[in-house]
């Protein structure tokens, strides 16, 4: 019994409290309704998209390996996921995924600074400008809310990934669609899909999504709107999208293992 109800009985004396704790045991003997669940916590996250040059790429790699990957972790990076393209999308092109713990790790000293001090950060900026033709930047938030999750046990090989510009105005109306219309579909065809939203360093109406697959066999099955709701509902869907979409693009990625690394279990 609560201190409140404790309260109100010996206020009010034995015949109140027999009411009390009638209705004590009733509630307890009716179906409870489920509580509700914490919303899933959103994750703040750098991507970095570098363009490398086509002859340097070899080179760059074993740049990467031998001396990026050890400066990173020296300096305290707790994970990196890498991609690149895969055939479908355009060449020479990796992404580089690293954890935001808050932006207050801007203010400091950059990376290979902190690694390295000051003379061996510019000699390592100095050999990174030789491999790389073009580079950005930007933050986005992980939206699992939007997202279906079906913990993957391993990391997965490719990932169709699909970037899109929301009409301004219509981002309510998007992720209500993605909700009602997406999600159940990608429950239905059992695949892991994640959805993300771009903060600062782009778009602000810029979403990404990700299905995630082993093979490019997985992926010639069909897209799970066409797979689940069949051609005619793939077409509805995607009329229905057109309210709230001005454009979208879809590049085949495939996972880096080699430019990874984690100091945690990956999910």
């Amino acid at each position: 019994m609560t201190s409140t109800a404790s309260h109100r009985v010996r206020v009010l004396g034995g015949a109140l409290a027999l009411i009390v704790l009638g209705a004590i045991v009733l509630t307890a003997i009716q179906p409870q309704a489920p509580r509700p669940q914490p919303a899933p916590k959103r994750e703040m996250l750098q991507v970095t998209v570098a363009k490398i040059k086509p002859e340097l790429v070899d080179q760059w790699l074993e740049f990467q390996k031998n001396e990026t990957i050890p400066m990173l972790r020296k300096s305290g990076l707790k994970s990196r996921d890498a991609w690149t393209t895969a055939t479908f999308g355009e060449g020479f092109t990796y992404a580089f995924v690293t954890p935001i713990e808050n932006f207050a790790q801007y203010d400091g000293d950059a990376r290979p600074v902190r690694a390295l001090g000051a003379d061996g950060a510019r000699a390592y900026g100095e050999k990174n400008r030789r491999f790389v033709e073009s580079t950005r930047t930007f933050a986005i938030q992980t939206r699992p809310d939007l997202s279906y999750d079906i913990k993957m046990t391993a990391q997965p090989k490719l990932a169709l990934l699909t970037d899109l510009q929301v009409v301004p105005g219509k981002t309510a109306e998007y992720e209500a669609f993605v909700k009602s219309d997406v999600v159940p579909v990608m429950r239905k065809a059992r695949v892991g899909y994640a959805v993300t939203q771009t903060v600062v360093g782009g778009d602000i109406n810029a979403f990404g999504s990700l299905i995630f697959y082993d093979s490019f066999a997985d992926i010639g099955k069909g897209h799970p709107f066409l797979r689940v709701l069949g051609a005619e509902g793939e077409r509805q869907l995607l009329v229905k999208a057109a309210a709230f979409v001005s454009h979208a693009e879809r590049h085949v990625i495939r996972y880096v293992p080699e430019l990874s690394f984690t100091s945690r279990p990956t999910t």
